[in-house]
């Protein structure tokens, strides 16, 4: 199978479509099947980074929106001079992954040149306004949601034979989507979970990076990921100083760069922990899985994931997790089993002198982590893709003509 896989975001840029997109790629291609990436990221200039150079990556250069918070994204003044390009490439399927600029192209080439579509809705943008247009959006937020549902959501939504969502986690929300009826499918994403394993590290290894952050001989609880506001990083801390403010043999360590990394560093001042707390700062995608063998506990105290990689990532790596009760991680993680959940602040901090205070218990629930990481593997990401594609391809050449632009 021929397979296009659209995103906005590609290397160089990070992200989880992102990662996502790339997991994709990479387990169908080692299937036999033939992939390229379709992406609106400029790559001039990294031409020689692995993850681009050994892959089959088609760059359509867009113009960045003038808006700072929408930086990392494009727009396209004409996409229809893509449409030639992409027919050039015989696909047998579109796999959409974002509602903005490439969304557009990726659609008028799937009905110019009746390619099946599928969009898979990978981010909760109902929960991401708030940081987008954080002062308009307390007094304009159902104006926002029906902008980002005519021009970005729906739009996606309506061209594809199938939707996949990532977690059920966003079925309560799909009509703020403009999305209506049953055609979506749950469709997990994969990982690339060898990264992350223990063998890939030698104690010599691991222990020279503890003593380069001067966390030699300590408990450390650690977070990994990118410090936004809707991480909800200042609950970690906020939990941590009233847990072990005065206990000298713990550490917290957050692993990651983002706009609210500074005003976390000034939280761990204003709360007399400085000593206490280690920031690495932005860290280099290919060094991150050795940083998860740091800690013994992974922490995240966010509201907004669709689905979470980092919690499957800790997993792989054999660090329990204690993290925000969510739907997102319903079946992901299982109190007691490979980790721990927490619904607010104060059972945050319980829970904190809980796992400190039983050691012994928090090694039994390390030996379940590996194990339950195994059924987000990229290999089986990859096979319940096709799966989709199949039924999609099925659909959409047994349904009458144009009956499923008229959703």
């Amino acid at each position: 199978m021929r397979i296009g896989l659209f995103t906005d975001q590609f290397y160089p840029q990070i992200s989880g479509v992102v990662t996502s997109v790339k997991m994709l790629y990479e387990a169908l291609e080692a299937m036999g099947h033939e992939c390229f990436i379709f992406t609106a990221t400029d790559q001039e200039g990294h031409e020689d980074d692995p993850e681009i150079k050994y892959k089959k990556v088609i760059n359509f250069k867009g113009i960045h929106y003038p808006f700072k918070a929408c930086k990392e994204y494009y727009f396209y003044m004409r996409p229809k001079k893509f449409i030639k390009i992409i027919e050039s490439y015989n696909l047998d399927i579109i796999h959409l992954n974002t509602e903005f600029a490439i969304s557009k192209v990726a659609r008028l080439a799937s009905k110019k040149l009746h390619i099946p579509l599928v969009h898979t809705l990978h981010t909760a943008w109902i929960n991401y306004i708030g940081t987008l247009f954080p002062k308009t959006d307390p007094i304009l937020h159902p104006f926002w949601i029906k902008v980002m549902q005519v021009l970005f959501t729906k739009p996606s939504y309506k061209a594809a034979t199938l939707e996949i969502l990532p977690t059920k986690k966003m079925i309560p929300d799909l009509k703020d989507y403009g999305i209506n009826g049953n055609d979506f499918e749950i469709m997990p994403t994969g990982i690339e979970l060898r990264r992350f394993f223990k063998e890939n590290f030698t104690d010599e290894e691991i222990g020279e990076l503890k003593d380069k952050l001067n966390l030699k001989n300590k408990f450390i609880f650690e977070y990994v990921g990118r410090t936004s506001r809707e991480k909800s990083c200042d609950v970690l801390l906020s939990a941590y100083a009233k847990a072990f403010k005065n206990n000298d043999d713990v550490r917290f360590l957050l692993v990651g760069g983002g706009p609210v990394l500074d005003d976390l560093k000034a939280q761990v001042k204003e709360l007399g922990i400085e000593d206490k707390v280690v920031f690495t700062g932005l860290v280099a995608w290919n060094v991150v899985p050795i940083y998860y063998h740091l800690g013994n506990v992974f922490l995240n105290a966010s509201k907004t994931e669709t689905q979470g990689l980092t919690y499957v990532e800790a997993l792989a790596a054999e660090l329990p997790n204690l993290v925000q009760n969510d739907l997102c991680i319903d079946g992901v993680i299982v109190e007691g089993f490979n980790g721990y959940l927490f619904d607010d602040e104060s059972e945050l901090v319980e829970k904190l002198k809980y796992i400190y205070g039983h050691q012994d218990e928090l090694k039994e629930v390390k030996e379940n982590t590996l194990p339950s990481s195994l059924k987000y593997s990229k290999e089986e990401f990859a096979k319940h893709a096709l799966a989709i594609y199949k039924k999609a391809i099925e659909m959409y050449f047994n349904e009458p003509k144009n009956k499923k632009y008229k959703k």
